[in-house]
């Protein structure tokens, strides 16, 4: 009896024993290995110090339902927004969502998950309701840097080299070649000069006014004409967020500098209308992000553009495409007009 006793005694110590090993012996590990969403524009950006996912996703992705894809520890479970979840799972990421990662232990990891759409991480805003963009196959961007003797003061010549290429892609002339045209001594260009460079080339172009900014170069743009203004660059707003494609990237200290610009398309975002530009002052410098050119695909404020052209100069040069002429839109403002010749001004 007293043996039996002891036995027992031992074995109950095992169990014990052996419960403790086995619980001392539970996985702490709650990694997190990959992170995707289908959608985003590049892979995200994951901060192992804060614990912060940041992803950004093209303009169609459905954000309140983002399918998630990754891949963690293993035999951690997951919880997203306190949902727990497979190693993939569609969620409402309209607001930074939280996911833990909990170890066998319970040992847990919380991430936040930040997902913006390529307008907010552009500066535009949330919601695009309306949208245009001019594109070609093609580049037909032109920096203004390192044009020449005259590289400073060579948007005029920059953007009708923009313009030509814009309209045949065999067009091989340079920002340069546009400067010993005309003025190749020096000085600034003036809006006749470009007029009078694209019909060298046989392209055809017209001044109209603007007695409403937005809904002229609007209506252009919608039939896929390109608008060249020359406008007071102090007015269009600087903005030093250098990832952000809002405004100018650049500082103007000073009003009545005159400047070149191309509209090629417009976004609606929120309660903001932009216009997309081509502003050829981008001096080589570009987003760390893809390393395009600052001054490439830029987004003006439709109102900034109208006061820097109700100053300045209150007309546009509208550039036909290929083959076409321009003609007036019906459905303009009645006081829009295609006109012959208007008084000239210049940019630098």
């Amino acid at each position: 009896m007293k043996n039996f006793r002891l036995s027992y005694i031992v074995l109950i110590m095992l169990f014990l024993i052996s419960c403790k090993k086995e619980k001392a012996e539970l996985s702490g590990e709650n990694k997190l290995l990959t992170f995707s969403v289908v959608g985003q524009l590049s892979a995200p950006v994951i901060d192992e110090i804060s614990h912060r996912i940041t992803v950004t996703i093209t303009p169609i992705a459905n954000i309140s339902a983002l399918s998630c894809i990754f891949s963690v520890s293993n035999e951690a479970l997951v919880t997203i927004n306190n949902r727990q979840i497979g190693n993939t799972a569609t969620a409402d990421f309209s607001t930074p969502a939280t996911m833990n990662i909990i170890a066998p232990n319970g040992n847990t990891a919380s991430w936040t998950i930040v997902v913006n759409t390529i307008s907010e991480e552009y500066g535009l805003g949330k919601s695009v309701t309306a949208s245009k963009s001019i594109e070609k196959t093609f580049k037909w961007y032109f920096d203004q840097a390192g044009t020449g003797k005259f590289s400073s003061i060579n948007c005029g010549p920059t953007v009708a080299t923009m313009a030509a290429k814009w309209n045949d892609s065999t067009f091989t002339k340079t920002p340069e070649d546009a400067r010993n045209t005309y003025r190749a001594t020096g000085g600034w260009w003036y809006t006749d000069d470009i007029v009078n460079y694209l019909s060298k080339y046989g392209i055809n172009s017209a001044y109209t006014a603007l007695p409403d900014n937005y809904q002229t170069i609007k209506k252009y743009i919608d039939q896929n004409y390109i608008v060249i203004l020359c406008l007071d660059n102090y007015y269009i707003r600087y903005n030093a967020i250098a990832t952000q494609h809002v405004d100018k990237y650049y500082k103007v200290n000073a009003a009545a500098s005159g400047h070149f610009i191309i509209v090629k398309g417009y976004k609606q975002v929120d309660n903001q209308f932009y216009f997309e530009v081509y502003d050829p002052w981008s001096y080589g410098v570009s987003y760390t992000s893809d390393n395009q050119l600052k001054g490439e695909n830029r987004y003006y404020r439709s109102d900034d553009l109208e006061t820097a052209t109700n100053v300045w100069w209150d007309y546009a040069i509208i550039v036909a495409p290929k083959g076409k002429t321009v003609i007036k839109i019906s459905e303009l403002n009645s006081k829009t007009q295609l006109l012959s010749a208007v008084p000239p001004q210049h940019g630098g």
